[in-house]
């Protein structure tokens, strides 16, 4: 069964660390440097990953959740849904380390003789050696702090105690306002330091009830469920996150895959960051979704690369202004969908392909502009 995973909207764990240091490995003595010393370090903002969840069952998926998507400075809630909701954890990523290297060395002057011209050409291979070292040993500092910070959590432990809530308590509606008081504390505390890198996870089996307007204001917003939820349950459900003030929204059902969501989120904690398409856009004519012969051709083109290993290929779905909401976030699911399986046809992978459908947000021009209507294709190798 194909992957499918439908958004509709516009296009977080920090205990310091910094250290300095450097790195004899031996070479010839140093001289003056001309340039300033290099810092390396990962440039990663403050972002913010809040879940609620509704009882144990969802506690593996999560804990793969956050193991998958943890970054430097990402500041982590986990709730569990209830009439006085509960923090199962809270907590904040270790910021990134810091190492500094000393100024590349100065070049001779003019007329340096051949001696003073090798003993340079030395010095700066031996400095570039120092670099690459220390990136690398940065890079390593960093992800083993991220591993013990990861492991201290006992995640899945604390998500293995939790008891399902009662009734009203076990609902899209119930979780959302649980996530929003939360964030409000978590902005009281913070100030706007996550800008529009907030996801919220909410694992629910109850889709019914609309959060009040302006709930979810800025917010990505990713609604787990254990059954399949029907494009129109999807769609329903997804208007209502938007019309609650979400930037973002998704439904989904068990058949995406933990590599899935975790796309997803980690798109919604780096928001800012440049995603290319590698593909023209795909366009429709108006209220279809049917490939024209010019769309053929464009991903045929693209064959090649989706067939190779470990390729991912997001899908992306997009519908004019004219119409509903939920009749736009649906017709562009379809649009998204025919190009889904013009690939499958071909014999990518269904489990390589996922279907977003963001209705009418982001439009190349305002208004019924047919280069609204259109299917833009991500291809992402791991």
């Amino acid at each position: 069964m194909r992957k499918i995973i439908q958004w509709g909207g516009v296009v977080s764990v920090a205990v310091a660390l910094a250290g300095c240091g450097s790195l004899d490995v031996g070479g010839p003595a140093a001289a003056p440097s001309a340039g300033p010393p290099v810092t390396i370090t990962q440039d990663v903002a403050p972002s913010a990953l809040l879940a609620v969840l509704n009882g144990p069952a969802f506690g593996p998926s999560l804990s793969g959740l956050v193991t998958a998507t943890a970054r430097p400075r990402e500041d982590l809630t986990v709730l569990q849904a209830g009439a006085q909701p509960r923090a199962v954890l809270s907590s904040t990523a270790p910021a990134p380390p810091t190492v500094v290297v000393a100024g590349r060395p100065g070049a001779p002057g003019k007329g340096a003789t051949s001696y003073l011209a090798a003993q340079y050409a030395s010095r700066l291979k031996h400095w570039r050696g120092v670099l690459a070292a220390q990136r690398r040993a940065e890079a390593n500092q960093g992800r083993d702090t991220m591993t013990a910070w990861l492991r201290g959590l006992g995640l899945s432990a604390r998500t293995d105690r939790l008891a399902d809530p009662p009734g009203p308590a076990d609902s899209l509606v119930a979780e959302s306002a649980d996530a929003a008081s939360a964030l409000a504390g978590l902005e009281e505390e913070d100030g706007n330091v996550f800008g529009s890198r907030r996801v919220l996870v909410l694992y629910t089996p109850n889709l019914a009830g609309r959060p009040p307007a302006g709930e979810l204001t800025g917010d990505t917003v990713l609604v787990v469920t254990p059954f399949l939820p029907t494009a129109a349950v999807a769609s329903a459900a997804q208007a209502d996150l938007l019309a609650a003030g979400a930037a973002q929204a998704a439904v989904v059902g068990p058949e995406v895959t933990g590599a899935q969501l975790a796309a997803l989120v980690t798109a919604g904690l780096s928001q800012g960051g440049r995603r290319d398409s590698v593909s023209a856009p795909v366009l429709f004519a108006n209220a279809s979704a049917v490939l024209s012969p010019r769309a053929v051709a464009q991903l045929t083109a693209l064959l090649p690369r989706l067939h190779g290993a470990g390729v991912t290929a997001v899908i992306n779905g997009f519908a004019s202004a004219p119409g509903t909401a939920e009749m736009n976030y649906t017709l562009s699911y379809e649009r998204a969908s025919a190009v889904a399986a013009f690939f499958e046809s071909r014999g990518v992978p269904a489990a390589s392909l996922i279907i977003v459908g963001h209705g009418a947000g982001d439009p190349v021009v305002s208004g019924g502009s047919g280069l609204n209507r259109r299917v833009t294709v991500v291809i992402e190798a791991s």
